[in-house]
């Protein structure tokens, strides 16, 4: 599970760096100063993720499991409905919210993973 937590927070940590990094106004990279709340968002998710494997490793697999579950319900609460009003904006026709729409779905996408994998260890008595 601490590789689990270690690879999702990478994740994060580029997802939302290429966020950051192409301007879909002037479709050039370089800072995007719109992404700012990417850049929050994603390195504090990333942080916390960070934080969940450190407890793992350290035998409180219990409470790094369930603040997880947590934390990865947080992420989805905060994002889902971001990306809904975004693929929305693409959909009546603002081709400049393609780039934010994608890269929200690419975070929601790449929690996934890590959210099955802690519902089985749940599920999975500790060692």
């Amino acid at each position: 599970m601490t590789k689990n937590f270690i690879i999702h927070g990478f994740y994060l940590l580029v997802v939302t760096s290429v966020a950051a990094m192409y301007n879909p106004h002037t479709n050039a990279f370089g800072f995007n100063p719109n992404a700012k709340s990417a850049l929050i968002v994603g390195g504090s998710f990333a942080v916390i993720s960070f934080f969940w494997a450190y407890i793992y490793s350290k035998n409180a697999r219990r409470a790094a499991i369930i603040g997880g579950i947590i934390t990865t319900l947080l992420l989805f609460a905060g994002t889902i409905p971001r990306a809904v009003g975004e693929w929305g904006g693409v959909a009546s026709g603002d081709t400049v919210r393609w780039f934010t729409a994608l890269t929200i779905s690419l975070v929601i996408v790449g929690s996934i993973p890590l959210f099955g994998a802690l519902l089985r260890a749940v599920r999975t008595p500790s060692r």
